[in-house]
């Protein structure tokens, strides 16, 4: 986006944590004055950046930002939150750029490669149900901002910070594994990931041009493929020890993610959830850096971070061991 364009004066609603303090550095690098809505609790701004403090859980979260913005970016999941943003913002927000999900899509029974057009799950305005709220959000917000309004519906994230502990488990363990083996599943199966990085230039630079749906989702690839570069970033020259759905069940080992989680392993039945079409992101300016890239400033962010730390969202290594333990003992 050229400067012409750039919006001056931005409201994020969040910005403390992982993709929304991402959003306000970037608007900042590109020359815009930024404000943060934030309890301030869960991490600092951005440096340049104002922090209003404001809780929106409550009816008086906004009242301490004045004035018209240029764009307003919203990362929530929660029903309330966005509709009282909505209240106190909309009319004095020349665009708004809702961040949803792909979850806001069906998730079983879609088709191989399915765009922004394919159906919706059915809306929660509970907020109970991730994608459901999501899917309820998009509406109102569109009924709210017309054509004022891009809904940006990323895929898997990962990258450097990642908190979600998903994508960067593979180079992680195998880096932590060196010659040891490490647990991998039997099926094949699609994995598609946006490196977080090209998410928020597209957040920052495409989606305020936008009045549309777009979903940012990564490259098609495969998950095999995946931890094939993943070990040669990692320098891992141990066994991959490869188990069938079954042997992961029999063994306690779970899916996509959780404390007993293998990362990013789909059920086979959801396989089509990870092949859904980029094409609309890539023809809008949407970029997809190779994913050796990112596995490297994974890795390099998971030392930092520490290898084996705990997570709630990844199979500990000591879990890990005892299920290769007990899959050669039935062997």
């Amino acid at each position: 986006m050229d400067d012409a364009a750039s919006p001056r004066r931005v409201l994020v609603l969040g910005g403390t944590r992982w993709l929304g303090r991402a959003v306000a550095e970037a608007h900042l690098a590109r020359g815009a004055e930024v404000t943060c809505l934030a309890r301030g609790a869960s991490g600092a701004v951005a440096p340049g950046a104002r922090l209003v403090a404001g809780d929106r859980d409550r009816d008086d979260a906004y009242a301490a930002l004045e004035g018209e913005w240029d764009e307003v970016v919203d990362v929530t999941r929660l029903p309330a939150h966005a509709s009282g943003a909505l209240d106190a913002l909309a009319d004095r927000t020349r665009h708004w750029t809702f961040v949803s999900s792909v979850s806001a899509q069906r998730l079983e029974g879609a088709p191989v490669g399915a765009d922004e057009d394919d159906e919706l799950v059915p809306e929660d305005p509970t907020g109970e149900e991730y994608g459901g709220a999501k899917a309820w959000i998009e509406r109102v917000a569109r009924e709210r901002l017309g054509e004022r309004l891009a809904v940006v519906r990323p895929g898997l994230i990962g990258g450097p910070g990642d908190e979600s502990d998903r994508f960067g488990h593979w180079v992680a363990r195998l880096a932590l594994a060196g010659d040891g083996p490490v647990l991998v599943p039997a099926r094949e199966q699609p994995t598609q990931t946006i490196d977080v990085r090209d998410l928020v230039d597209f957040l920052v630079e495409r989606a305020p041009l936008r009045q549309d749906v777009v979903n940012a989702v990564g490259p098609d690839g495969t998950l095999h493929a995946l931890i094939a570069l993943a070990g040669e970033v990692a320098g891992h020259t141990g066994e991959l020890v490869a188990a069938t759905d079954e042997e992961l069940e029999a063994a306690g080992v779970g899916v996509w993610m959780g404390p007993r989680a293998l990362p990013l392993v789909l059920p086979a039945a959801l396989a089509s959830h990870a092949q859904r079409s980029s094409a609309r992101y890539r023809a809008g300016g949407g970029a997809h850096r190779p994913l050796r890239a990112t596995l490297e400033a994974v890795l390099a962010d998971e030392r930092a971070r520490g290898l084996d730390r705990a997570s709630a969202n990844r199979l500990s290594r000591a879990d890990e061991l005892a299920a290769i333990d007990s899959l050669a003992s039935r062997a």
